[in-house]
């Protein structure tokens, strides 16, 4: 069985690769180095519950999955049936990053559904609704940095 890593670092599509970066200490370490395979689940706005336990952030983990509706995947990893999107992947390479393991992925299965994506940054969970105003003076989409 595979596991759900809780955040993802970068994707390539060609090849398909993702890149995740995780705590030496976290249980997804000895997991993933383990079974050789993650899955990246994309959450929904709404799903903040979820993203805690998987995080192992919400007390006692135990089995973090029970309850919540999930298939496995080829690689034996995870995938939330009610997540935004998904990606099954297995271990390409290992890299060390000092207190923290740099693990890359072959994405071998994708998929995604409908709705908004969750995001936690700055401490908080937001919700995408519209583009922040642009600072005066700074370059219009499309053109210049962005």
């Amino acid at each position: 069985m595979g596991i759900t890593v809780s955040s993802f670092c970068s994707v390539s599509l060609n090849p398909p690769l993702i890149l995740v970066c995780i705590d030496k200490k976290a249980r997804s370490h000895q997991l993933i180095e383990s079974h050789r395979a993650f899955a990246i689940n994309v959450l929904k706005t709404g799903q903040e519950r979820l993203s805690e336990l998987a995080a192992g952030h919400a007390g006692d983990q135990g089995n973090w999955l029970e309850g919540v509706p999930y298939r496995e995947a080829a690689t034996g990893a995870p995938i939330l049936e009610d997540s935004l999107a998904w990606f099954d992947c297995s271990l390409q390479a290992v890299h060390d990053g000092g207190d923290h393991t740099i693990f890359v992925g072959r994405v071998e299965a994708a998929g995604h559904s409908e709705g908004r994506p969750l995001l936690y940054y700055e401490g908080d969970y937001h919700r995408i609704t519209e583009p922040r105003p642009r600072p005066r003076g700074s370059p219009s989409s499309g053109k210049g940095r962005e």
